[in-house]
């Protein structure tokens, strides 16, 4: 049976409802909305009273579609604040810079006027045209990170589930923005009404903003040996600027012939081609979140021509670099 209390009587906050706003923008990730808002409508299931008002918008008013092909209405079902507590900016990679600027003026206005400002998945774009990651930490995506900064190269995302830095709050997006939102139904109402909120949406337990978003290195290289994660890690930091494999084994304690041993015992691969394969993923990410020419994207993941890169590109995955932007 659902055990509803009023989470106001739980934690001594006032009873006045925390108020947001969603602006919604074309190809935003469904999962990720659904993933913020669904914890509130929980915490309002539980609590038996409006402990959170919510509605969406878009930038023209009109309907939108999610990247799965979802279209959605937006609405106003709640009454429209006029400073509301949060305003959440819910976007994905593909914006036209009129959509990006009009949306940083948007988040921008919200908070000078006061509220607390966040972005889910791709919204970090527009947080950094608002002006409003400098000197913060901030994260989004981990897949968008490298596209990001290659636009922004003064901006330095960090490799966390979400950051809150002051009233900038950001989020990587996915099942992460779950945990956002049960983080800050937590700071409104207390650790044991998020908890039983996160119960309640078959979420157990309440993930700190730290904990990374993706998988460790030694989940990836199926080994905790030490030294081959030192090496993967100096590879995956030096991508365009490419290492000599002896430098790189001296540098993570082991010599070369142990090293090309460990990356065959773990990996079934040379150190030469995991490193290659990580600058190839690289530039695939690239292509993909980024309006670059392929000859830009070869010299940033350390290849000495496009033709090697691409070469090199179409034997991992098939097919040529510039058709991959149409896949």
């Amino acid at each position: 049976m659902l055990r509803a209390f009023d989470p106001a009587l739980t934690s001594g906050a006032d009873c006045v409802s925390k108020s947001f706003v969603f602006l919604l923008l074309p190809d935003a990730s469904m999962l990720s909305f659904s993933a913020v808002v669904e914890p509130l409508r929980m915490a309002n299931k539980l609590s038996m009273r409006a402990a959170y008002e919510w509605q969406t918008v878009s930038l023209d008013g009109e309907p939108l579609q999610f990247s799965n092909g979802v279209n959605v209405t937006v609405n106003s079902r709640c009454h429209r604040p006029e400073r509301p507590d949060y305003a959440f900016v819910v976007a994905g990679s593909k914006l036209s810079s009129g959509q990006e600027k009009a949306a940083a003026r948007w988040l921008y206005n919200r908070y000078r006027a006061g509220a607390r400002v966040g972005s889910v998945d791709g919204g970090a774009h527009i947080m950094a045209r608002a002006g409003l990651l400098e000197d913060r930490d901030f994260t989004l995506h981990w897949e968008d990170q490298l596209g990001f900064r290659e636009r922004h190269p003064f901006l330095y995302p960090v490799d966390r589930l979400y950051c809150e830095d002051d009233s900038v709050i950001t989020c990587g997006g996915g099942m992460a923005a779950a945990d956002l939102t049960l983080h800050l139904i937590e700071h409104n109402f207390g650790r044991e009404f998020a908890m039983s909120v996160s119960e309640l949406c078959v979420h157990i337990g309440l993930r700190q903003g730290e904990e990374s978003p993706k998988n460790s290195m030694s989940m990836m290289l199926g080994s905790r040996n030490p030294h081959l994660i030192t090496a993967a890690r100096i590879m995956s930091d030096n991508l365009k600027d490419i290492l000599p494999l002896d430098l790189i084994a001296r540098n993570s304690g082991v010599s070369r012939r142990q090293l090309e041993r460990l990356f065959k015992t773990y990996t079934s691969r040379s150190p030469a081609s995991f490193y290659r394969d990580l600058r190839l993923e690289r530039g695939r990410q690239l292509l993909r979140d980024t309006d670059y020419k392929v000859i830009a994207i070869s010299a940033a993941c350390g290849f000495s021509s496009a033709t090697s890169f691409s070469r090199n590109f179409r034997r991992k995955f098939g097919f040529c670099p510039i058709q991959s932007r149409k896949v």
